[in-house]
């Protein structure tokens, strides 16, 4: 998700949204502070189209 540096706030709530998550929690996967289950990795990889692989590489 660092690979990210222009989530705007939109997408950050409409990823929280998705994965029935809070935006701060979002932006702490984004910062790296937490890594979110793979379920919900599945979910922003769809929704951004890019692979879980690119955005949260191991």
């Amino acid at each position: 998700m660092n690979s990210l540096p222009n989530v705007k706030v939109e997408e950050i709530k409409k990823i929280a949204e998705l994965t029935y998550s809070t935006p701060v929690t979002v932006y702490r996967w984004i910062s790296g502070a937490l890594n979110p289950p793979m379920v919900k990795k599945k979910i922003i990889a769809e929704y951004l189209g890019r692979s879980v692989e690119e955005l949260f590489p191991e």
